[in-house]
């Protein structure tokens, strides 16, 4: 797929199949020009056209020009140019005024209707002119699209990021090949950060033990009994890491426990907890 009507058109055609009303009037009428046979007189408006029909659907807002759309190994390849203003330094801050070279780099995109979409983006390495910085130079980042050591857009990696939240591993993975974007299961786990620990205890703390792996190796699970959340994940279940967690948040009124010793011991071990109702069961 080159240039001429015949690509406008079917770039117009993949972008409609995805259902976005926003250029459904711009295809048709592209369409309708071709099949008139006006297609010689508007041939060098169409890849213009078709160009911002893909940046309006892929790209919308983000400093980038697309160039080229072509059919490779049964994929979307769009070949995009940064256009944005000259990066900042990752370590010192400082914007860059010189450009050291370029180079393409391979994006991963959201699927467009039932394709998958590969952003080709040439970007470029900039000098850092601050003798103090340790970095000599650096790869522009173009926001909204590209992240630093990752081959997926932030639009793509969102995606990822949402369905292992509310999947997990390996049920995400059966997920994501019927959208058609590739993970598997590791890459799906990586995407998932720990939320922040609040620096104090819930008024009702809830604690059990759980196994990563059975019979091997246990852990500590902490909920807040009254919002219905976990507040913490301890790496074993020793009466020691509990006993350093509650010193380090203090706030607990409340501790529901099983009937474990190691709990009730670390209770007991820290200092300035004033003696809490116990219930004998975890309230699940």
């Amino acid at each position: 797929m080159g240039t001429g009507p015949a690509w406008a058109r079917a770039v117009c055609n993949l972008a409609a199949a995805d259902g976005d009303p926003a250029i459904g009037s711009v295809c048709s009428s592209v369409n309708l020009q071709v099949r008139g046979g006006t297609g010689d007189r508007f041939g060098s408006v169409f890849p213009s056209v078709a160009s911002k029909t893909v940046e309006d659907v892929l790209t919308p807002g983000i400093a980038v020009r697309v160039e080229r759309v072509s059919d490779s190994s049964g994929a979307l390849a769009v070949d995009a140019v940064s256009t944005g203003r000259p990066g900042q330094c990752p370590d010192c801050r400082k914007r860059a005024r010189r450009v050291h070279s370029s180079h393409q780099r391979s994006l991963e995109e959201r699927p467009l209707g039932s394709r998958r979409v590969v952003v080709r983006l040439r970007v470029r390495r900039y000098f850092c002119d601050r003798k103090q910085c340790s970095r000599k130079t650096f790869v522009e980042q173009v926001p909204g699209l590209t992240e630093r050591h990752r081959r997926s857009s932030t639009g793509l990696t969102g995606w990822l990021r949402s369905i292992a939240v509310e999947l997990g591993g390996r049920p995400a993975v059966r997920l994501c090949r019927r959208l058609r974007p590739a993970a598997g299961r590791t890459r799906l786990l990586r995407l998932l950060t720990a939320p922040p620990v609040q620096s104090r205890a819930p008024r009702v703390l809830g604690v059990d033990e759980f196994t990563f792996r059975k019979g091997c190796t246990y852990g500590t699970v902490l909920v807040d009994v009254e919002a219905g959340r976990a507040v913490d994940v301890l790496p074993d279940r020793t009466s020691e890491t509990f006993a350093a967690w509650l010193k380090d948040h203090p706030g607990a009124e409340i501790i529901c426990r099983d009937r474990a010793t190691a709990c009730t011991k670390a209770v007991r071990e820290v200092a300035g907890i004033p003696e809490s109702p116990e219930l004998d069961r975890l309230c699940r």
